[in-house]
């Protein structure tokens, strides 16, 4: 006779039982089939909706998660659940940055790359990062001795569990791997020892897909099972055994869903306007709107000298052109002029240390007669800093006050400020200086390496690596690039979108990314200039250029250019027909 079994922990099962029927511990044929279709309708989701998700079925994800399996019940797992607009806007930018760090790897196949849609980490609104918490040292856990990894092994495990339960309760989750690990442990405050393994974005999904995304796309597609599975042992002959965060406005989410909306229901194939359909998302986040059509600029150029320029040679031209460009840039005699009265919107030309003053028709901001050589001394103090990003902010806003205008084309005009943002390249990133240097204005083999051991000069004064941004710009930065990042910040908060120019306005733009995270989805690039850094911090910012037509002019002339395409954008946004208004079938869904 069978004793009741009191605890219902314990199995309830004899062996006779378990050998009399063998199969007995199965489930039922509803329970089963539920669960082949939870996995076999499991996707990685790019595209969420921008509602919230409630406490409970997220408690259940998270339930689900802990109860995966682990070696030596060890529990690795820690789940860091993100709901901050603001951390999400910083994860999403080092994950935009590594797309474009990445695309070159695959060569012939990176515009297909930059095609993918890699990630929604601001369009869910719940972020889950799962990290990996190894033992401490000494401690023996059963089963981990021979292979280590089964820390992340059962990790892995969790991120399966919490998936398919988000399938099973109409969630979607996509798994965000595009991020440098030291990265995310900076914007999360994770300890150096715990591996951050998945950044999980976590919401109701805009997509409902039927294959995975990769092979809808061509990218990729399913191994048959019998591919990958092999009887007893490999098969014989093959060798290879297989902070703090700023303030400023949020994107508008909704804003962003409903432009993606609208764009799957024109009359083209999905996606098939490739970057033009993300300027027009990312537009619509930043303003809550399309771009307009027509669309108006403010132009702002802001001129200043750099102590390195006569006193250690680092560029063709002296100093005293700088004046010159800008007082024929104000009088609308040089490119950005050109381009903007060609557009009827006004430019501004200012002059933030010009060294030997302002010249006729060019806005006052003086903040100092040119920064100091950064060779020798800290280039500006840290309140000179602050007040040519004051000066930069109070420029814009009243620019875009008096125009109205959708947007703000940034722009600069320095002699010798391509070695000076190559300095403040360095500092922030820790990019050789090899590799950040330029030729500028046309430097030959001597003037280059004049240039590159100047700026070395600068980086061995100041320290080689300055993460702090501010200390970095006040050391080797200069003051027409400390006006952009208080340019950029006073756009931001207006909710304009920003059109940057060449290297050096990108470098300003990193800076002020640093400084307010939330501003990069403001950020349009309008070009990738000819100086070969500017690349890297395009990359590093996550954005991809609209044009590459190898331009090292300056003044915001690219990011003029660039306009043109934006509007454009805009109107093939709102002014295309939907499949329904043009009597067209749209695509089928059933593949």
């Amino acid at each position: 006779m069978r004793r009741p079994v009191l605890d219902p922990t314990v199995d309830p099962s004899r062996a006779a039982d378990r050998a009399a029927d063998p199969s007995g511990w199965r489930m039922d044929d509803a329970t089963r089939d539920a669960l082949a279709s939870v996995i076999a309708g499991r996707r990685d989701i790019r595209a969420f909706r921008p509602d919230p998700v409630p406490d409970d079925p997220l408690r259940r994800l998270l339930e689900a998660a802990h109860r995966a399996p682990s070696v030596g019940l060890s529990q690795p797992w820690r789940f860091i659940v993100v709901r901050s607009e603001a951390t999400r806007a910083r994860v999403r930018a080092i994950a935009q940055k590594e797309r474009e760090r990445q695309a070159p790897r695959f060569d012939e196949r990176a515009r297909a790359f930059l095609d993918q849609k890699v990630e929604g980490v601001l369009e869910a609104p719940v972020g889950i990062a799962v990290c990996c918490v190894p033992p401490p040292a000494g401690t023996e856990v059963l089963g981990r001795g021979t292979i280590p990894e089964t820390d992340l092994h059962s990790t892995a495990c969790a991120i399966q569990n919490l998936w398919l339960t988000a399938r099973a309760e109409g969630l979607g989750v996509g798994w965000v791997s595009f991020y440098r690990p030291d990265d995310l442990r900076d914007v999360l405050g994770i300890p150096p020892q715990v591996d951050p393994v998945a950044w999980l974005c976590v919401g109701w999904p805009d997509e409902r897909p039927v294959r995975p995304g990769l092979e809808r796309a061509g990218w990729a597609s399913r191994a048959p099972l019998d591919a990958v599975v092999l009887e007893e042992r490999w098969p014989a002959g093959d060798d290879d055994p297989a902070a703090p965060l700023g303030a400023g406005p949020a994107a508008d989410a909704r804003a962003r869903t409903a432009v993606r909306d609208r764009a799957d229901q024109l009359v083209k194939p999905v996606g098939s306007l490739g970057a033009l359909e993300d300027v027009v998302e990312r537009w619509a986040a930043a303003t809550g709107a399309p771009p307009p059509a027509p669309l108006t600029a403010a132009h702002l150029v802001l001129a200043a000298d750099h102590g390195h320029t006569d006193a250690r040679g680092t560029s063709l031209f002296g100093a005293r052109v700088s004046a010159q460009v800008a007082e024929a840039a104000a009088r609308g005699e040089t490119a950005v002029g050109v381009l903007a009265r060609a557009r009827g919107e006004r430019a501004v030309v200012a002059d933030l240390g010009l060294r030997d003053g302002t010249p006729d028709g060019c806005a006052d901001a003086r903040v100092a007669a040119g920064t100091r050589d950064a060779t020798r001394e800290p280039a500006m103090t840290a309140g000179e800093a602050r007040q040519a990003m004051a000066a930069g902010a109070r420029l814009a806003s009243g620019l875009l006050d008096d125009t109205g205008a959708d947007c703000l084309v940034v722009g600069e005009i320095g002699i010798g400020n391509t070695a000076t943002a190559a300095a403040l390249l360095c500092a922030l990133t820790g990019t050789p200086v090899e590799r950040a240097v330029g030729r500028g204005t046309g430097l030959d083999a001597q003037g280059l390496a004049r240039k590159r051991a100047a700026v070395q000069a600068m980086l061995d004064r100041h320290g080689a690596q300055d993460r702090d941004p501010l200390r970095a710009l006040a050391g080797v930065g200069g003051l027409e690039l400390a006006g952009l990042v208080g340019a950029i910040h006073a756009a931001h908060d207006r909710r304009v979108p920003v059109l940057l120019d060449g290297f050096a306005t990108g470098v300003a733009a990193l800076v002020a990314v640093a400084l307010r995270p939330a501003c990069r989805e403001w950020l349009v690039a309008g070009h990738r200039s000819a100086e070969p850094a500017h690349g890297d911090v395009l990359a590093e910012l996550g954005l991809e250029p609209l044009l590459d037509l190898r331009l090292r002019l300056g003044e915001g002339s690219g990011a003029a250019l660039a306009l043109s395409l934006v509007e454009q954008a805009g109107r093939l946004h709102r002014e295309m027909a939907t499949f329904e208004e043009a009597g067209v079938d749209g695509p089928s869904h059933a593949a």
